[in-house]
């Protein structure tokens, strides 16, 4: 098999692992299960915040070794962690299981950030369709978000049916899915051949310190990519609102069998809107679509915290709060792709998602000290002001061809 051929299977590959990482029943309403086994809001943030916190810690390195061992190896370290964090929520179902899953699922996130784009971009690079990357990418977020849609459906039918006992059911079909995932992956094989394969544990070293060198001169040296690290950062909502919507929501009447349908409606103004996100890219631009998407969600924000007392005007919220979301993940991965070339782009990209992880955290922990009508509105507030701000030197700082 040449290498076109190769490049050619693993696109076919990855959308299926795409769909496949979104077939998930519990995880989508897992902070309901949370609040289910008698955990506070707080603790709920820290759970959150121990994942986040672990992925700036780990973005860097394991994307260091992606960048030397190759692609697919991460890839597949990724989801034998996504595993690994399914068997110790379905075994150990308290606050300390749920801290070592939210570990696990550090290690899944940060073996594949970064190092997904990229094997996507070389395979692309290889058929010689670079140029279509923000919209395969697009369309992987489509299928991931169509198993999003289904599989809630399926978390409501179990709950309505068996009450309480359903969650342990929703765990153990999460394990059997996510044991699917890593047969899958084990599939994908790297178009590139990496020397460091072959070297020494000290040559492997010196290549890797090497490659984390080059990933922060490409930050520090490209002012367009510090903009977009500061953009990507404080334009974000941190998480906040998708982390307490379900258990705010139930804790104003909302019956637990039910949050699976506003998952499922949530996963169709996402699909939609990221299937579609490169028709609006191509037409006005993809940092002015990544600016719409962030501007959307600010206001929506703002919006969520003054009608948190209505669970039912959330689902409306919720619901264009991830049109939002589709509007500018491929919009920002896409003028991420632009910015970053050379042997450490997995990398290099792992250098700014672990600065928007530590933001991430921070701002989470920080948030968790307002109540939570406050928190959505201060988010959402600050939201717009950054654009304000920093909006107009996002648009002009498109790169020159």
């Amino acid at each position: 098999m040449n290498k076109q051929e190769l490049a050619q299977r693993n696109l076919h590959i990855q959308s299926w692992v795409n769909f496949l990482s979104g077939a998930t029943f519990l995880v989508p309403i897992i902070t309901l299960f949370y609040t289910h086994t008698g955990l506070s809001l707080w603790e709920i943030v820290i759970i959150s915040n121990v994942a986040t916190f672990a992925i700036w810690l780990l973005e860097i390195p394991t994307s260091v070794l992606a960048d030397t061992i190759g692609r697919k190896y991460s890839l597949q370290r990724s989801v034998v962690c996504n595993l690994l964090g399914a068997v110790t929520i379905l075994l150990f179902p308290n606050f300390w299981g749920f801290i070592v899953a939210s570990l696990f699922s550090a290690l899944y996130w940060s073996f594949w950030s970064g190092t997904g784009q990229a094997f996507l971009a070389e395979n692309l690079a290889i058929l010689k369709r670079s140029d279509e990357f923000g919209k395969v990418i697009g369309s992987f977020m489509f299928y991931e978000q169509l198993a999003l849609l289904c599989t809630p459906l399926v978390t409501s039918a179990i709950l309505f049916q068996f009450g309480d006992i359903g969650f342990r059911l929703l765990a153990v079909i999460d394990v059997i899915f996510a044991a699917s995932l890593v047969v899958l992956v084990y599939k994908l094989r790297d178009v590139q051949s990496l020397k460091s394969r072959k070297q020494s544990a000290a040559a492997l070293f010196k290549e890797n310190i090497n490659t984390a060198k080059e990933a922060f001169n490409n930050v520090l040296h490209n002012s367009r990519l510090r903009l977009i690290l500061v953009y990507r950062s404080l334009a974000n909502h941190v998480a906040f609102f998708p982390l307490i919507v379900l258990p705010v929501m139930s804790d104003g009447g909302m019956p637990d069998w039910f949050s699976g349908v506003i998952i499922a409606l949530a996963a169709i103004g996402t699909m939609l809107s990221a299937k579609y996100a490169y028709v609006l890219g191509e037409r006005i631009g993809y940092r002015a679509s990544w600016l719409i998407g962030t501007i959307i969600q600010g206001i929506l924000l703002i919006a969520a915290g003054i009608f948190l007392d209505w669970w039912v005007s959330l689902i409306l919220l919720y619901f264009l709060f991830n049109i939002g979301e589709g509007l500018w993940q491929p919009a920002w991965n896409h003028v991420l792709v632009e910015e970053t070339s050379g042997h450490a782009i997995a990398t290099t990209r792992s250098v700014v998602f672990s600065v928007f992880a530590l933001y991430t955290t921070v701002g989470k922990q920080i948030l968790a000290i307002f109540s939570v009508s406050h928190a959505l509105i201060g988010m959402g507030v600050f939201i717009l002001l950054v654009n304000l701000l920093l909006g107009k030197k996002l648009l002009s700082s498109q790169k020159s061809n």
